[in-house]
């Protein structure tokens, strides 16, 4: 009040007639309220669009701004509505506003609010990097999204000049940004220099365009060969809306690299859509991933993403699509590398051949390995469009919480834990044609041909389903794996959730549904799984009109070495199959080749195989190590040093049903050394194979005497025929089992 006073006194004084119209921070001016609840919205970068909660005794609004130095009072507004758009502002900057509630004539006024702060965007590619030269010692450093924008310019215009065979110096006029001719930039070393946020920034183009390559598998021109270092340094905000009918489309951060390239410690957060608009005149491959597209001999160290991914064909009924959080194609190395997909996040991918993983979309070769997927929301690979009228072909989806399929990428010592969902579906929508549909769906990768895997944990509280009109594969660890690799080991499943493979149709005598804890299908070219076990308190279940195979460990596969299944109380291993039968086994449903050595199952849940169209010798198997293990003259099925308690149900239901404590079907080329099963009252029904007759290989009782005596026949028999010792544990994991070594 002293401040109006003395104006007052000095206009009297002078001779001049004061009008009070400005806001005051003075309570006693005015009953009006201070605006508050103030908001940014429509920010680019040199605008924005400010609101705030209306007073019903104002008539008008003073809005003033300032920036890091003063206040900018050529640029204060008066408005009669509780929002203001300020412009001509300048990127990058920080800026401030405040704002007063006032009365006709500015009568009356409300104290200004307090300064509130915006961060505008770099709309535009900066001129220079914060520093550096580019060089090992001194990289380019990266501040700014301007300069990320920046070093993407330089390196596709480096490659475009490279392509055009052009000599930078006779360029420099058409170029605006200034080049170092002395410097490749496709393979300099760059760093960031603090976390970026890419609001704002929708217009992205990836680090190697990757584009004008005849040959996918083996690119030649707009690559990215150089390090990137983001020291632990995180991109927010990365958004990509992308359109493409380019043959081989690709879209990430960066997108496609060459021999050479390493990006480290580098975290993003985003989120990617891509379509692609391309017709099937050509082949068509859309390829996207959160950090890299396509990882030609790459090395990806340290990263991570966390975010959405989409991507879809619109007309091209043959494309192949293919995601992945980090990488969606690899034939390098991926180490160290987390996604997380958050409960209200997705990887949603379309195509005739989807392939989808947190980490990677497809691996053809290299390794993937020390890299953890957290899945709390959903990803989903669907085959679509599909042209139902043709009458060949195929569609086939891919998805896992690793990796969508590897062909020759190996996997090791990964993590996934799967909260929400991971789905592939590939489904007709009419009978019309004859093209078949199938989908496959694993933990870690939905397919799988690398010559090494093992030592991964995965752990499902949601979903891992797979649903087609012909075939599908579903496992806790891999989907399908087929005449190929070395083997696997140390793959530890945890089941709270749901494994599921449905199919609706069969085209084939080979359509089948295969689902496993571990594999749905695993066969290869040498060894088998060992040392693997699955704890399921959820279920596993799989449905065919035709055929269908679940098991503990796999649905079908061939050998198995020390692995054991526990299915708790409440817990259901389910199979129900069509014409041709089911299997059902606390192993695996179906042993291919092989045997099966120090394995064991405990059963205090349920485990039931039906089919209600089987007849003749279409039967239904079910057993607590195996449902089915005939042998030939030629190949012998081996079962040494197993047991299985059956302290639950075990049951099979059918025209014709074989059911046992070890296995359900066998025969004459079954060959059974020191194996055993015990049941609880009743535990066992509807026997009718041949193990399940006899009980020459039933422990008398579950005694501990029981266990330790059998612990050590079975001990014995592993010693030898070579294949160690499997009850050397101190106390055994599911048993009070403690023995000594023969």
């Amino acid at each position: 009040m002293k401040t109006i006073f003395y104006w007052v006194i000095l206009s009297i004084i002078c001779g001049f007639t004061l009008t009070i119209a400005s806001c005051s921070d003075d309570d006693d001016v005015t009953s009006l309220s201070a605006p508050g609840d103030i908001k940014y919205s429509d920010i680019s970068s040199n605008s924005f669009k400010v609101t705030w909660t209306a007073d019903p005794n104002a008539t008008s609004y003073i809005v003033k701004i300032k920036d890091e130095w003063r206040e900018l009072t050529d640029k204060t507004q008066t408005v009669s509505e509780p929002s203001a758009t300020f412009t001509g502002l300048e990127s990058e900057n920080k800026y401030w506003v405040a704002v007063c509630s006032t009365t006709a004539n500015a009568s009356s006024a409300s104290p200004f609010s307090k300064w509130i702060a915006v961060k505008m965007p770099e709309g535009s590619v900066a001129r220079t990097f914060a520093s550096g030269e580019g060089t090992e010692q001194y990289p380019f450093i990266i501040k700014t999204a301007g300069q990320l924008k920046l070093m993407a310019y330089l390196v596709n215009k480096t490659n475009e000049i490279k392509n055009t065979q052009a000599i930078l110096a006779t360029d420099q006029d058409e170029i605006e940004i200034e080049m170092d001719p002395t410097i490749d930039y496709t393979k300099a070393y760059y760093e960031l220099g603090n976390d970026i946020d890419m609001s704002g920034v929708n217009d992205w183009t990836p680090i190697g365009t990757g584009l004008d390559n005849e040959n996918i598998a083996m690119p030649e021109k707009n690559m990215f060969s150089g390090s990137f270092d983001g020291k632990n340094h995180t991109i927010h905000n990365f958004t990509i809306n992308y359109s493409s009918n380019n043959t081989s489309a690709m879209c990430g951060l960066f997108g496609l690299s060459k021999s050479g390239c390493t990006i480290s410690n580098l975290n993003v957060e985003g989120d990617i859509t891509a379509v692609h608009t391309g017709t099937q005149e050509t082949a068509n491959y859309l390829v996207i991933g959160g950090i890299l597209a396509y990882g030609y001999q790459a090395v990806i160290t340290n990263c991570t993403f966390k975010g959405s991914i989409r991507a879809s064909f619109t007309t091209d009924t043959d494309g192949t699509s293919i995601v992945g959080g980090i990488c969606g194609t690899i034939l390098g190395t991926i180490n160290q590398c987390t996604v997380n997909i958050p409960a209200s996040s997705e990887f949603i991918v379309n195509g005739a051949t989807p392939q989808v993983g947190a980490i990677a979309g497809y691996g053809n070769s290299g390794y993937i390995t020390y890299c953890k997927a957290v899945v709390d929301g959903s990803i989903l690979a669907e085959s679509k469009p599909i042209d139902d009228s043709r009458e060949y072909g195929s569609a086939r989806a891919h998805a896992g919480g690793i990796c969508g399929a590897s062909s020759g990428s190996s996997i090791g010592a990964c993590d996934v834990t799967i909260n929400g969902s991971i789905h592939a579906k590939s489904k007709k929508s009419s009978e019309e044609g004859s093209i078949s549909t199938s989908a496959a769906v694993g933990g870690v990768s939905g397919s799988y041909a690398a010559d090494m895997f093992g030592n991964c944990n995965i752990l499902i509280k949601g979903s891992l389903k797979a649903e087609a009109d012909n075939s599908v594969d579903v496992g806790g660890a891999i989907g399908s794996q087929v005449r190929a690799g070395y083997g696997c080991s140390a793959l530890h499943v945890t089941i709270l959730g749901e494994i599921a493979g449905t199919c609706s149709s069969s085209g084939s005598s080979s359509d089948a549904t295969y689902v496993g804890g571990v594999y749905g299908t695993g066969s290869f070219q040498m060894g088998g799984i060992s040392d693997s076990d699955v704890t399921l308190k959820g279920k596993i279940t799989a449905e065919h009109p035709q055929i269908a195979m679940a098991g503990g460990i796999a649905g079908s596969t061939s050998t198995l070495t020390r692995c054991w299944t526990n299915i708790d109380t409440n817990a259901l291993l389910s199979v129900k199959g069509g014409t041709a039968g089911a299997s059902c086994g606390g192993i695996t449903a179906n042993l291919l080749s092989g045997g099966i050595y120090g394995c064991y199952t405990v059963c205090r849940g349920t485990m039931q195989a039906t089919s209600e169209t089987a007849s003749g010798r279409n039967s239904i198997n079910i057993g607590g190590i195996a449902g089915a293990a005939s042998g030939t003259m030629r190949a012998r099925k081996i079962l040494t040093g197993c047991y299985s308690l059956i302290e639950g149900s075990l049951t099979g239901n059918g025209e014709t049903v074989f059911a046992g404590g070890i296995v359900g079907m066998s025969n004459a080329y079954t060959n059974m050394n020191s194996t055993y099963w015990w049941s609880a009252s009743d535990a066992i029904k509807g026997h009718s194979g041949i193990i399940g007759e006899s009980d020459v290989f039933k422990m008398q009782d579950s005694s501990q005497a029981s266990l330790e005596e059998a612990a050590q026949e079975m001990n014995i028999a592993l010693k030898d025929s070579g294949y160690g010792y499997f009850f050397y544990r101190e106390k055994d994991k599911c048993l009070n089992i403690t023995t000594t070594l023969p």
